[in-house]
């Protein structure tokens, strides 16, 4: 029996793959856990639709970070923030705060792609590592007093 996977499946397969497994296994296991649907031609057209839209918007949003990327590396982000008389912040700068920073300046990273081993906790000039989908990126990030 040809079955569409709704989820990733041990020692079977991965999501929106088309398998054609047993038939006992897959009306007594795969179908009632809602691991998996018959493959009828208007559900393999519909999932095949869903693929076609996720990679897609998988594309749109590689192609926003390779741009933002490319805004970013030309110059050098202010930040400012509190700050006591030895330059120490009174508060750490958290991957966050930096993605809400950059959205105010329309530049569309988010916390996910930004890659801080620690807060900063300093004034100065910092650099930011930015990946995404093995695609890599730099910027220079200043954290000046308010």
């Amino acid at each position: 029996m040809k079955v569409i996977l709704i989820k990733d499946v041990a020692r079977l397969g991965r999501k929106t793959e088309i398998k054609d497994v047993p038939s006992g296994h897959a009306l007594n296991f795969l179908i009632p856990r809602k691991l998996a649907v018959i493959a009828t031609p208007e559900s393999i057209k519909r999932v095949s639709e869903q693929v076609s839209k996720v990679g897609e918007q998988k594309q749109q949003s590689e192609d926003s970070f390779a741009e933002a990327v490319q805004k970013l590396a030309d110059g050098t982000v202010k930040y400012s923030a509190d700050s006591n008389e030895q330059g120490h912040l009174f508060k750490g700068i958290h991957t966050n705060d930096i993605a809400a920073h950059l959205a105010s300046q329309n530049i569309a990273i988010t916390e996910n792609h930004i890659q801080l081993e620690h807060p900063i906790k300093d004034l100065g000039i910092h650099e930011i590592s930015l990946a995404y989908n093995g695609k890599k990126g730099m910027f220079r990030l200043e954290v000046v007093k308010k």
